[in-house]
């Protein structure tokens, strides 16, 4: 970086805070306004403006011109001041930045992009050194409509910083519009997303593959096919296969990284409903279609009532089975023969004793006792009773 340089034309010089292939860029300050402003010394030797966005109100995003001046016949440009970085020196090489913070930076530089491209004005050149980010995540791009690829005097370092971000048209040197600003985009995007440049290699070599290579898809592998798919088509080789604008092209990206859920449904008016062409009533189903119904019917019971045999049969083996209960058993009952008695011969009968008589003796035939008469026990035939 030149920090020599101390004063430009009236204006006093405090520090580089850019230095890109196509121009640098300095803090300084106006003695006349007695303001802050930034000088941007182009390396090109033409300072190509965009009509209405070279002098006067401007997009947020986009430095504002103040005045266009020479100093020694060298023009210079005179900016609002602008309290940032450059965004290269916020990405170091290999960091991955998270999709929300990426994809909001993004939003900004496509705002940005598509006013000045309604404008008529073309970038050309985006790369992360040609655009500011300050502290509360707003960015500002400086080069806007440069008419060369690289200015006089550019390093090997700055011209590889330049070459990464040019558009297939641009290195071809053929017409370029709005969509070689979303290729360049593309590339920014890719870069902050997976920490590599879509192209590498030397600035001749990347040259070369930037218009006539396909893209390497080992660094986004790790992305939604939707996203890849939105990558390719940014970075087509020709304009006509790419979005129409800057800010479509990071809205399909947002989806497909978030996921994003569809916006809610608007309500319609009855006129909309009026307008709509009637539904048309659901056609009668066919003969075919209620055989086949039938049909299905039949084989879903004929096969649930064989698996219902299929079970009772398996529970039927495998449950244990109860013993067998026994049947009546005829015990034999021994009943006693009955022989009947001879009969007794009648006894004497005795009188009274009188009321004065004394009892007699009883001798010793009284004593003994009448003989009872013996029964004879003869077994029984069993009976057989049959169940």
């Amino acid at each position: 970086m030149d920090e020599t340089i101390t004063q430009i034309g009236r204006y006093e010089i405090s520090r580089q805070l850019v230095d890109t292939a196509l121009a640098s860029v300095y803090d300084a300050f106006d003695p006349v306004e007695r303001r802050p402003v930034a000088i941007r010394i182009p390396r090109t030797t033409q300072i190509r403006g965009a009509g209405p966005l070279l002098l006067g109100p401007q997009h947020p995003g986009l430095m504002t011109v103040l005045s266009c001046e020479e100093n020694q016949g060298e023009p210079f440009l005179v900016l609002e001041p602008f309290a940032g970085k450059p965004l290269d020196s916020q990405i170091p090489p290999g960091r991955k930045m998270e999709p929300t913070e990426a994809l909001g930076l993004l939003r900004q530089l496509a705002s940005a992009l598509d006013y000045a491209h309604a404008h008529g004005s073309v970038h050309g050149s985006l790369h992360p050194n040609g655009i500011l980010l300050n502290d509360r995540q707003e960015i500002k791009v400086l080069d806007l409509g440069p008419t060369d690829i690289t200015g006089r005097n550019a390093s090997a370092e700055q011209l590889l910083r330049a070459v990464h971000f040019l558009s297939p048209e641009r290195i071809r040197d053929l017409p370029l519009d709005g969509r070689s600003d979303q290729f360049s985009l593309a590339v920014l995007a890719h870069l902050m997303l997976t920490g590599e440049l879509p192209f590498a290699g030397t600035p001749l070599g990347v040259m070369f593959r930037i218009a006539y290579q396909g893209l390497e898809r080992d660094s986004m592998r790790d992305f939604p096919a939707a996203a890849q798919a939105v990558f390719k088509r940014s970075l087509a080789k020709t304009p006509d296969q790419r979005y129409a604008t800057c800010g479509e092209m990071v809205n399909a990206l947002e989806g497909a990284l978030l996921r994003r859920v569809a916006a809610p449904t608007r309500l319609a008016d009855v006129s909309q409903f009026a307008a709509a062409a009637p539904i048309p009533a659901a056609a009668p189903r066919s003969w075919a279609a209620r055989n086949l119904s039938r049909e299905a019917f039949q084989y879903f019971g004929i096969t649930f009532a064989v698996c219902a045999l299929i079970l009772s049969a398996v529970f039927y083996f495998l449950l244990p089975k109860a013993p067998p209960k026994a049947g009546p058993i005829a015990v034999p009952v021994a009943v006693p023969a009955i022989v009947p008695a001879p009969a007794a011969q009648a006894a004497p009968v005795e009188a009274p004793p009188a009321a004065n008589a004394k009892p007699r003796s009883r001798g010793p035939s009284s004593s003994k006792k009448k003989a009872e008469p013996e029964v004879e026990l003869k077994p029984a035939e069993p009976k057989i009773i049959r169940p």
